[in-house]
């Protein structure tokens, strides 16, 4: 199984927001958070979307291929 570029780059993004927690004045650690939350949420989004593609892609090499167009026959 492999992760999707957009879905690690989501990742990142959230490890980087959860590292500068402990620099943050702490009046803001709520936009670090929020943003790491929000991250995440688009990480694991894109991670269920590339999973689903993936299946839909073998089911369709299983089958007999694309349909013709109308105007080949």
């Amino acid at each position: 199984m492999r992760i999707s570029r957009r879905a690690l780059f989501f990742l990142a993004v959230a490890l980087v927001f959860l590292l500068m927690i402990p620099p943050t004045p702490p009046e803001f650690r709520w936009l670090n958070l929020s943003m790491a939350g929000l991250a995440l949420f688009w990480a694991t989004l894109l991670g269920i979307e590339d999973l689903t593609n993936r299946r839909q892609d073998s089911d369709l090499r299983n089958d007999e291929g694309p349909p013709d167009p109308p105007w080949a026959h």
